[in-house]
């Protein structure tokens, strides 16, 4: 059976905090019509007959549909980052290795507006490409400032690049394939194994055994 879950309406916010319920029916709309138009061939048109909202309201709310598709990413990574915050664990590495589980467990749980917007943001030319690197950026700090809470070591920032990289390499195969729970776990441990190895993590230290002195060689290789 699929992991895969239909959620994918947002849920009513505050203007502090979200768009409002205007807004969020405008966005609802908006994946419905990126996921089956795509979102270079989707309309404001085709969002406001979705929706439907008049034309006024919809830029009342956003400038364009880049801009929708923008409030749909803040809104995804935001819930995305609290979650893996919350994580929990009993010290701060069991909490990073929470957090790779939550992080795919979102993936899943929210795929269809995931495929939506991961599929623009990975573009270089995507006007999602600064919301990205932000992103990125603090998913580095919260596994870094838990790393170092437990080993007291800081690692160079292009290592995490990397296991960042292959996390979301691993969640957009899993959201194209359409995996099954079983596939969901198998990539949770993978991911957990290579966090820990590349970091070093749960090894033993290592002995170093001390060199034994070679006898010192008799002059013309002579022995008593």
């Amino acid at each position: 059976m699929a992991a895969r879950s239909t959620r994918t309406h947002l849920q009513d916010t505050t203007a502090s905090s979200g768009p409002g319920p205007t807004g969020n029916t405008i966005l609802n709309a908006a994946i419905e019509v990126f996921s089956r138009l795509g979102f270079a061939a989707a309309r404001v048109e085709d969002i406001l007959e979705a929706a439907p909202v008049a034309r006024r309201t919809f830029y009342k709310q956003f400038e364009s549909k880049e801009g929708a598709l923008a409030a749909l990413y803040q809104f995804v990574t935001r819930q995305l980052l609290d979650t893996v915050r919350n994580a929990g664990g009993a010290d701060p590495l069991d909490g990073v290795r929470r957090a790779l589980d939550a992080y795919f467990d979102f993936h899943v749980g929210n795929a269809r507006l995931l495929s939506v917007v991961i599929q623009q943001a990975v573009r270089s030319d995507s006007p999602l490409a600064p919301l990205r690197k932000e992103f990125r950026a603090q998913l580095f700090q919260l596994i870094d400032d838990a790393v170092f809470a437990s080993t007291g070591e800081h690692h160079d920032r292009l290592v995490y690049v990397g296991l960042i990289s292959a996390l979301e390499g691993m969640t957009q195969d899993l959201l194209s394939a359409d995996a099954s729970a079983a596939q969901v776990e198998t990539a949770k441990k993978v991911m957990r194994q290579l966090l820990e190895r590349t970091l070093s993590l749960d090894a033993a230290p290592r002995q170093v055994k001390a060199r034994r002195p070679s006898s010192p060689k008799r002059a013309g290789g002579a022995r008593t």
